[in-house]
This record gives C-alpha cells, sequence and structure tokens, in this order.
C-alpha cells in the first residue's frame, strides 16, 4: 500500500509539472499586456515581420490607388512602404499597435469588455492603420501627391481565431486561478512521493525521469499546436513567415522552461543512478552482503 501511494504521487507531480508551467506561461506572458509586448517588440526588426507588414499595406494602398491612378507601379509604392517599416519609428508602433491587440485578446479570454475592435472575420488582428498613415504621407513626399486621396485604411496582420479564444476561455480561467497552486503541488506530491517510498533511491530517479518525461509530452503538444496554429491563419506567402516568428518569440519562455526542467530531471535521475552503481561497486564490509531491497 505504501508502495502504491508514493508511485502515485509521484506521478501526479510529474504530471502537474507541465501544467505549472504552462499556467505560468499563459498568466505571466501571454496574459500580462507589458510581458506580450516586451517579448513581441524585438520582432519589430525581423524581416518576416517586417515583410508582411509591407506586403499588407502595399496592397491595401494599390486597390484603391489602381482606380485613381493605373500607371502607378507595384514597386514604387513598395519602396516607399519598406522605407517607412524599415524606419526608426516602427519599432514603437509596433510595440503600439501589439499593446492594443493584446487588450482585446485578454478582452476574450476574461470574457469582460466589448468584442475586440481589430477583429475581422472571426479573426483578432493587428490593426496596422498607424503604418499606413506614415506610408501614406511619404508617397505624397515621394512625388506622388494623389496619395493624398486614398481613403483611411486598416490594414490588418491576423493573429488568433476570435472563436478559438473564446474556447479557451475556462482552461485560461482556471490557470489564472491555480497559477501559483500547481507549481507548489507538482513540488509537494513529488516529495511526498520520495519521502513516502521504501527506496529513496529509485523514487528519486523515477521522479527525474517522470519530469522529463512530461516536458516530452509537453514539447509534442506544443509542436501539434504550432501545425494546428500557422495553417489556420498564415495565408501563405511572407505572412506566415511573419506568424512563425511571431508563434517563436511568445512561446520562447515556454519552451526555455520546458528545457530547463527536462535536463534537470535527467540531471537528476542520472547523478542518483550514478551514486548507486558507484556505491553498489564497492567492496562489502566483512560479515556483510550486498545491500538488498530495491523496491519503491
Amino acid at each position: 500500500m505504501r508502495r502504491t501511494i508514493s508511485v502515485i504521487l509521484i506521478v501526479l507531480g510529474c504530471v502537474s509539472a507541465p501544467l505549472a508551467l504552462v499556467g505560468f506561461w499563459v498568466t505571466e506572458e501571454i496574459g500580462n499586456t507589458d510581458r506580450y509586448v516586451e517579448t513581441v517588440a524585438p520582432l519589430a526588426g525581423d524581416q518576416a515581420v517586417q515583410n508582411a507588414v509591407t506586403e499588407r499595406i502595399t496592397t491595401a494602398i494599390m486597390r484603391p490607388l489602381r482606380k485613381l491612378d493605373p500607371s502607378v507601379s507595384d514597386a514604387s509604392v513598395h519602396g516607399a512602404v519598406d522605407a517607412v517599416v524599415g524606419g526608426e519609428d516602427f519599432p514603437a508602433v509596433w510595440a503600439r499597435v501589439n499593446r492594443v491587440a493584446h487588450r482585446q485578446v485578454s478582452a476574450i479570454l476574461s470574457g469582460e469588455g466589448s468584442p475586440p475592435l481589430s477583429a475581422r472575420g472571426g479573426t483578432v488582428a493587428l490593426d496596422l492603420a498607424p503604418v499606413y498613415e506614415p506610408a501614406r504621407r511619404a508617397l505624397v513626399d515621394a512625388g506622388l501627391p494623389i496619395a493624398a486621396r486614398l481613403p483611411d485604411l486598416h490594414p490588418m496582420v491576423e493573429l488568433f481565431s476570435s472563436a478559438e479564444l473564446e474556447r479557451a476561455q475556462t482552461v485560461y480561467a482556471w490557470l489564472t486561478r491555480l497559477k501559483r497552486v500547481l507549481p507548489v503541488l507538482s513540488v509537494v506530491l513529488l516529495v511526498a512521493g520520495v519521502l513516502l517510498a521504501r527506496n529513496r533511491e529509485i523514487a528519486l530517479i523515477g521522479a527525474g525521469l517522470g519530469l522529463a518525461a512530461g516536458m516530452a509530452v509537453l514539447a509534442v503538444a506544443l509542436a501539434v499546436a504550432r501545425g494546428v496554429y500557422l495553417p489556420t491563419l498564415d495565408g501563405g506567402g511572407v505572412q506566415a513567415d511573419a506568424l512563425t516568428a511571431i508563434f517563436h518569440a511568445l512561446t520562447g519562455f515556454l519552451r526555455g522552461g520546458m528545457r530547463l526542467i527536462f535536463a534537470a530531471g535527467l540531471i537528476l535521475a542520472g547523478t542518483v543512478f550514478l551514486l548507486r552503481r558507484r556505491r553498489a561497486s564497492r567492496p562489502s564490509p566483512a560479515g556483510t552482503g550486498p545491500a538488498t531491497g530495491t523496491r519503491i
């Protein structure tokens, strides 16, 4: 009975560890607007993101501009937009549009507030109007005065499905409530399981391997989530590259935590195993036999 309880406690501790890591990541990295903006802000210098923003704004401008002046070339508009996106003001604008979008994502996840202003066709998107306006002025300054007649536009870079965010409300609510409980619970379960074990060395080896296995399962789940998310909204081309960069940035903390716990679990199991073998290889004192009892 004692052995069974010990095994159950260790298994539960190993299972709750990935949940604790995901809970901390969701509430502190994804659910926190300041941390979210801090995470995605460096992407303003990412070439894939810049290409996606430039393409979206160029496409949005060319549709009405062709009606005003069919002779305007895509290359000239693309060059003007690219200069704005690559300019020194873009990082601040990028941070601002992400802050606005994240507040709307938080409103959906928490079930509070009005529907997101940047939701178009069931998705939550970055509203690139703050980039479009200086691009339009740049076209006028570049010798294309007809660009001043362009309408107010809101080019979008789609990020999330609003329907999927709504379905995640319950999970998000529970993770928020348990964000401090789950890490403590995991540690308590593992410690209790090891202390209750008849052979604590074997229990420590099992706990270490269990933690590593839990992180491996979480890594597979993250890979599956990436495969589900990216094809849903990528739109192909540079948009796919930009979404991949955003996804990798947002999951950076989670992937780092998985690697750390995975390595810690293997180091724990390997260290205890080697110490156990080293002790077992030593000659037994006179009158005593080899140590027995390897049960948990």
